[in-house]
Order: C-alpha cells, then sequence, then structure tokens
C-alpha cells in the first residue's frame, strides 16, 4: 500500500517537475527569518557623517504608552505603519494621536557599520525617550502621557549624543514619543508650525568634526552675516540721511534691514530656547516675512537706482510679499509653487531692469546685476536644499547662507562706491582745473595789485606834492601878505592884513601836516593845534605874555572838518589875544577837541580875560564872528558861548559823513 503511494508520487512529480520546484521556492522563502525582510544599514548609507533612518514602510507606530513596548523582542506586527520622519500634524490622523505614543523600526547592519557608529542624531520639538535593543540610550525633553507635565525638547546647536550599539543579528530601535501641542500648534501657525514626529539616525567620526562644533560654526555663521549686513546698513542709512531726495537709499537701506531681520530670527536658537510654539513667530512667520519684504523690493531699488521710471510699478510687488504670509495661514495657493511664481517673477524683472540698464550705459551695473542675480540664486539652492532635491556639504551651504543674505546689499553698495568713485574723480579733476584758473587769476590779481600799488605810491607821493605845493603856494601868499602890512601904515589895515596872513598860515600849516603824514585823508589835530596856536602867538608877539594850554587825546580827523575847524581856531583864538586881555595883563587861552561818543565832538576853547558885553557895541568889524558861524555850518555844528566870566565857546559837531567807517 505505502508502496504503491510512494510509485504514484513519483510519477506525479515526474509529470509536474517544473510545478514541484516553484512550491519548494515559494515554500522555502514563506519559511526564511524575518531578518530578510529588515531594512539593512551599511556605510554606503552615511551622508557627511549621517545616517538617518529614512525608512518609510518599516516603521510602525502604536498610539498609547507600555514601557513593555521598549523590548526588543515585542510583537509590532499589528502596529501601524506610520513613519515619524517629518511627519506633520495634519498628517496624523485625529484618531490615533492623543498627544503621545510610541514608534519601532527594527534593522540589521554588517559589524563594520555598527563599529563606525558613535553617535546618535534626534531632532524633534517633542519629548522622547529612545530605546536601543531595550536599553534606554537617551531622553529629549521628558516625555509624559500628560500634557502638564510634559517638557518638550528644543533642538537648539547642541551636538549628537555619544552611543555605541553592540554587535547583533538584528537591532530594535523604540521611541517613546510625546507632543501635546503639535495639533493646536499647527491650527494656529498652519504652514508655520514644526512637525509633529521626528528625526533620527545615527553619526560617525565625520559628522562629529560639525556636529561638536555646531553652535560655533552657526554662530560665526551669523555673525559674518550680521557684521556685513550692520556695516552695509550704517553705510547705506548714512548715505540716505546725507541724500534724503534719493529714494533708492531708502529702499536699499530697507532691504538690508529686512535680511538682517531675516537672518537674526532665523538663527534664534542660538540666543534664546524655544518651543513648539514660539519658534514658528521668530523662525517662521517672522523670518519669512522680513525675508520676503525685502527679495519683494528687489526690482524696485533697481528701476528706481537706474531711473527707469516705467518699472516703478514694481514697488507694489511688496503686497506678493504679504500675501505670501498669509497664504501660509490660508492656503489658497500651493505655497511651493506661488514660493517659486514670486522667485521667478522677481528673477525675471530683475534680468529685464538690468538689462535696460546696461543698455543705456549705467557704468557700475554689473555690480548690481551679480548682486541681484546672486541672491536669487542662492534663494534657490537654499530652498531645493531644504526640500531634499539637491545636497550641500556643510561647509558649502553656510557659504550660500552667506551669500544669501549679503549678495545683493554688497553689490548694491559696490556700485554706489564705484559711483561715487567715478564722481569724486570727475570732482577733483574739476577741482584741479579750477585751482589751475584760480591761479591764474591769483597770478593776474597779484601783478594787477602790484600795478595799482605803484599807481598808489605814485598817487600818494602826487598828493603830497600837491600838498607841498599848496603848502608853498600859501607860504608865498602869506608872504606877499607880509610884505603889503609892512608897506601899510594905517592899524585897521594893517590888523585886516594880519589877520588874512593868519588865515593862510593856518591852512599852509594843515597840508604841510598832509603831505608830511603818512595818511593823506586825516589830519592828528593835537599837534596840528598846536602848531597852529605857535604860529598864531609868534605873529602877535604874544608868546609870553599869554599861555595857550591844549589838553586834548590824539585825534584824527579828515580833512574837510580839519580845514573849517583849523580856521574857527585861528579866528578864535585871534579874537583872545586882540580882546580878552589888557595891555600888560597875563592871560592864560585853554584850547581842546574830544570825541563825546561815537562820531560826537566837542571843540572848546576859553579864556580868562575880560569877557564880552552882551549887549555892548561889538568891537572890531564883526568879520570874524561872520566867518565862525559859517565854518560851524559848514561842519553841521552848534554853537554855544559863555562869555560871563571869561569867555568859553563850545562847538558841537559830528564826524563827516563821508570820514565815518
Amino acid at each position: 500500500m505505502l508502496i504503491g503511494h510512494l510509485n504514484q508520487l513519483k510519477l506525479t512529480i515526474s509529470k509536474y517537475p517544473y510545478f514541484f520546484i516553484f512550491a519548494f521556492i515559494i515554500f522555502n522563502f514563506s519559511t526564511l527569518d524575518c531578518y530578510a525582510q529588515k531594512p539593512h544599514i551599511e556605510g554606503g548609507l552615511f551622508k557627511e557623517g549621517l545616517l538617518e533612518l529614512k525608512f518609510k514602510e518599516n516603521w510602525k507606530y502604536q498610539p498609547g504608552d507600555n514601557i513593555e513596548w521598549a523590548k526588543p523582542d515585542f510583537d509590532d506586527s499589528n502596529w501601524y505603519n506610520l513613519n515619524p520622519i517629518e511627519l506633520k500634524a495634519y498628517q496624523m490622523p485625529d484618531s490615533l494621536w492623543s498627544g503621545y505614543g510610541w514608534w519601532r523600526i527594527s534593522f540589521t547592519a554588517d559589524p563594520k557599520t555598527v563599529a563606525e557608529i558613535e553617535r546618535l542624531y534626534f531632532y524633534s520639538w517633542g519629548a522622547a525617550e529612545i530605546y536601543l535593543d531595550g536599553e534606554l540610550v537617551a531622553s529629549f525633553g521628558n516625555f509624559s502621557p500628560d500634557s502638564k507635565n510634559e517638557k518638550t525638547y528644543s533642538p537648539n546647536y547642541a551636538g549628537d549624543r555619544p552611543l555605541k550599539i553592540s554587535p547583533n543579528d538584528l537591532h530594535t530601535l523604540a521611541v517613546r514619543f510625546s507632543n501635546h501641542q503639535a495639533k493646536t500648534n499647527h491650527q494656529i501657525f498652519r504652514y508655520f508650525s514644526e512637525n509633529l514626529g521626528f528625526n533620527i539616525g545615527f553619526s560617525n567620526s565625520l559628522r562629529a568634526e560639525y556636529s561638536d562644533f555646531r553652535y560655533a560654526n552657526s554662530f560665526a555663521t551669523l555673525s559674518v552675516i550680521v557684521v556685513v549686513l550692520s556695516i552695509l546698513l550704517l553705510l547705506h542709512v548714512l548715505l540716505y540721511i546725507k541724500f534724503r531726495k534719493e529714494e533708492p537709499y531708502l529702499v536699499i537701506t530697507l532691504i538690508t534691514f529686512f535680511f538682517l531681520c531675516a537672518a537674526i530670527c532665523a538663527h534664534i536658537l542660538l540666543f534664546v530656547d524655544l518651543n513648539g510654539f514660539t519658534n514658528p513667530i521668530f523662525s517662521g512667520i517672522l523670518n519669512s516675512t522680513a525675508f520676503g519684504l525685502g527679495y519683494s523690493f528687489l526690482p524696485y531699488s533697481l528701476s528706481s537706482l537706474f531711473r527707469i521710471k516705467k518699472f516703478y510699478w514694481t514697488k507694489h510687488l511688496v503686497w506678493l510679499a504679504l500675501l505670501r504670509t498669509a497664504n501660509y495661514f490660508v492656503n489658497v495657493f500651493n505655497f511651493i509653487l506661488f514660493d517659486a511664481t514670486i522667485i521667478l517673477a522677481v528673477i525675471i524683472l530683475m534680468v529685464v531692469i538690468m538689462r535696460i540698464a546696461i543698455r543705456e550705459k549705467n557704468k557700475g551695473a554689473l555690480y548690481v546685476t551679480f548682486g541681484a542675480v546672486g541672491t536669487s540664486v542662492f534663494l534657490l539652492v537654499n530652498r531645493m536644499v531644504n526640500a531634499d532635491i539637491i545636497s550641500l556639504s556643510t561647509s558649502l551651504y553656510y557659504l550660500d547662507l552667506i551669500l544669501l543674505y549679503i549678495s545683493y546689499p554688497l553689490g548694491i553698495y559696490i556700485y554706489i562706491t564705484n559711483q561715487y568713485g567715478r564722481l569724486f574723480l570727475a570732482m577733483e579733476q574739476e577741482v584741479e582745473e579750477r585751482t589751475h584758473q584760480l591761479n591764474a587769476m591769483v597770478l593776474n590779481l597779484t601783478k594787477t595789485q602790484k600795478e595799482l600799488s605803484t599807481k598808489n605810491d605814485e598817487n600818494v607821493l602826487l598828493l603830497k606834492e600837491i600838498h607841498h605845493r599848496v603848502k608853498n603856494n600859501l607860504e608865498v601868499v602869506s608872504g606877499l601878505l607880509a610884505l603889503q602890512f609892512a608897506k601899510i601904515d594905517d592899524p585897521n589895515m594893517q590888523e585886516v592884513m594880519l589877520s588874512s596872513q593868519n588865515r593862510v598860515k593856518s591852512m599852509g600849516i594843515l597840508h604841510q601836516k598832509l603831505y608830511q603824514s603818512e595818511q593823506l585823508a586825516f589830519i592828528e589835530m593835537k599837534n596840528y593845534f598846536e602848531n597852529l596856536c605857535e604860529n598864531i602867538l609868534d605873529s602877535y608877539n604874544e608868546t609870553d605874555r599869554i599861555k595857550v594850554d591844549i589838553e586834548m587825546k590824539e585825534i584824527e580827523l579828515d580833512v574837510d572838518t580839519a580845514v573849517p575847524l583849523g580856521l574857527i581856531v585861528n579866528e578864535l583864538l585871534t579874537n583872545s589875544l586882540k580882546y580878552a586881555f589888557p595891555k600888560g595883563v597875563k592871560g592864560k587861552i585853554e584850547l581842546s577837541l574830544k570825541n563825546v561818543d561815537n562820531d560826537n565832538f566837542q571843540l572848546k576853547i576859553s579864556d580868562n580875560g575880560v569877557g564880552k558885553p552882551l549887549f555892548g557895541k561889538a568891537i572890531g568889524t564883526g568879520f570874524g564872528s561872520q566867518l565862525v558861524d559859517l565854518l560851524t555850518r559848514q561842519i553841521d555844528g552848534k554853537l554855544i558861548q559863555d562869555v560871563s566870566n571869561g569867555t568859553l565857546i563850545l562847538i558841537n559837531f559830528e564826524r563827516q559823513a563821508t570820514a565815518k567807517v
């Protein structure tokens, strides 16, 4: 019976050999160990020393909390397939999320890769406990099923945590995770909200070189950006203050300011610890809005800088930046396409404006072109890196970040510096030309001055010669009068001749003083009066009997005033000598001239003689008194007379208008 069945089986196998081979293969694959279905970690998965566990189909999730789930031999086959890597709050079903849960993943790794792993990388805004092969290896924040006791982790710039993996055939990583505020934060901040899930992976010694200096490198990057932008901002502010009518300087100042604010907000975690609620405000909303405002101003800054008026409408692009921020909260447009459209539109506008500027031969426009296009290119690179479209090394990423913020403000500053450099060179050339012209004018003026000085010296010499000749002529007249005086026997006629002779001499003395003086327009009156009085006393032979006391400071008066004053003093002094003192009686005459105030002067002549009767008949012809009155009016003076005790004559007058300074 048994032999019959065996024969029948052999017959069947011989008829259908391929069917049994296929069945054997299926059976063997179905009975393979589960290790073959697990993700395998190898050295080729490291990128710059970081191996992220991005195995989407292998992560298992279970809501709730049970410490038994950390054990590697726990059966999680009935758990949900849910990838925590970059998991958004809206991607997590509400039915599966009460604020906490567990994720598990099992993987295999070759011994060489296990030996290479030195650290644990973790990034999240929640709280987590990390279990590897059943052992707690790291905690981030404070996990709790109760939201009040939960303390979320702030992913600052600290380095990766040390980790050593024991070589096993199979490894299990379990993450006990809570993030109670993730759903609420997403309802408030929408696109700007932080992920509900986490990123996790392993790193080797290569990444340690970056990880250990992550804070220092980020701080250095921000420092470069802030220092450069602050200097450029200060320079642009000074330019705007200096040239307030130049609107481009204000726009460029605003762009630099917005970029500076965006850079600081993007690196705010360098200075303060934030959570999933506060970080979106600074790193998300303020950062994105500030950079968007600055970027949207780029086309208008170019059109206003190069005076291309038909593109002045581009200043309204700023509303697109605000609309872009609003679109993140109320998703009207796909924000990725909307962002790309704005960036592309700004690039096209800048290219068109720069082509016009270059065509119009705006010197230095290439500097602005490189800055504007550079900012756009570096922005696109940054966006593609963040979207995992391309990858850059850490150093290149930092370089791209620096150039993203400083390219345009720096290009504008180089352009303005170049423009002012050209302006300064042109001004220097013009100054040199003007200086050459001024030097020629100075030479001509110096030559003219020398000629005028020579002619002035000649005129001075001529005037002195004229005064000298006038004085000589007056002496001739005086001599003729003296000869005539000697031939006249009539005492009255002799007296008239002597008076005339003294008048002529008084004018002669004045002209003598003029040609002897350095100044031809002014006479020093004290010395003039002394010589005049001495001459009159000599003419009447009264030097011993009558004393003339001149008490005054040295005062200079113009010729037009000095001549009438000299004649007045001559007449009054002559009258005193003739009538004030009886024969044989000694007398005293006082003469003074003082500056009362400013241009007001007072001439005073007094004697201690017999005086003059008020109502008696005047002695002599009265010609002298008439002459004094006439001369007083000539200098616009006022004569005051007192004869109660001797004779006192006061004449108040002003300096002549032609002599006033």
